[in-house]
């Protein structure tokens, strides 16, 4: 009976130590999995292709959207203050025509908040037009004369 003792005394001790080494083993592949420097010499050439194929459809993706949405009719030159201006009026014309005796005090101050924002985009246009004539003149006028 002393033998059966000592015989699992045995085992658990072997047990004990197979589990310790299994123990071991497992912590150091869970550092060398947690160690990002590592990591990222074993990985680092597969997270820089996908980076790059990333980057590579993110652009064009936006050419495409870019070249898909430009429509050659398009004009491209910037609004005239008479065009602006016109548009602004039409917009306002609309709006009281839609405001009729029968509109609400809410219908009354959106009119005038919307003809006050108007006002003042059209003003910051003409303001933006104006910089953009007298940079495009002072460069015209500062360009080396050829003779």
């Amino acid at each position: 009976m002393a033998q059966g003792v000592d015989e699992a005394r045995k085992q658990r001790e072997l047990t004990k130590q197979a589990l310790a080494t299994d123990l071991d083993r497992l912590e150091s592949r869970v550092r060398a999995e947690l160690n990002w420097r590592t990591r990222l010499r074993r990985d680092g050439p597969r997270i820089a292709a996908i980076g790059a194929v990333i980057v590579v459809v993110a652009g064009a993706v936006m050419v495409l959207r870019r070249r898909l949405k430009h429509d050659p009719e398009e004009d491209t030159r910037p609004a005239s203050l008479e065009e602006v201006t016109a548009e602004l009026r039409e917009i306002r014309r609309s709006l009281e025509k839609q405001n009729g005796k029968s509109s609400s005090i809410v219908q009354k101050a959106l009119l005038r908040g919307v003809s006050a924002a108007g006002s003042a985009g059209g003003t910051m246009l003409a303001k933006q037009i104006l910089q953009r004539q007298g940079a495009t003149a002072t460069e015209g006028a500062e360009a080396p004369r050829g003779g």
